[in-house]
């Protein structure tokens, strides 16, 4: 935790890049589509068959021909600056929760100070 008392949802080195010095924060905005990211990755490497379809769909539907609508997932990667084949076959490669309740997961809450991958 840093000294705000809050923590930071961390996902490799180059997330440093999509948050503000110096306090490791965005925007709200930039806030609320890593939080919609977020979301969807956690739907797809879930075990609730209909939240796995539904992820999968937006994540990888326009993958092949993206036509950046609002909020669909290419629209989303480019609001946030990110590459959309490379976060797509990351999040295709993630191991999924199975029936487990706790997904094996890369992100890492850290105190701010550092961002590192969880291993």
């Amino acid at each position: 935790m840093n000294k705000k008392g809050t923590s930071v949802l961390q996902i490799d080195m180059d997330a440093q890049e999509l948050f503000g010095e110096p306090n490791f924060r965005g925007t709200p905005e930039r806030n609320l589509l890593m939080a919609v990211l977020e979301r969807a990755i956690l739907d797809f490497v879930g075990n609730d068959e209909k939240e796995v379809i539904s992820s999968e769909e937006w994540i990888f539907g326009e993958l092949d021909n993206p036509e950046y609508n609002e909020f669909s997932f290419p629209w989303v990667c480019q609001q946030l600056d990110i590459d959309v084949n490379f976060v797509a076959e990351t999040i295709r490669n993630m191991p999924k929760r199975g029936s487990r309740r706790v997904a094996p997961w890369y992100f890492q809450k850290t105190d701010g100070t550092e961002l590192k991958k969880a291993g």
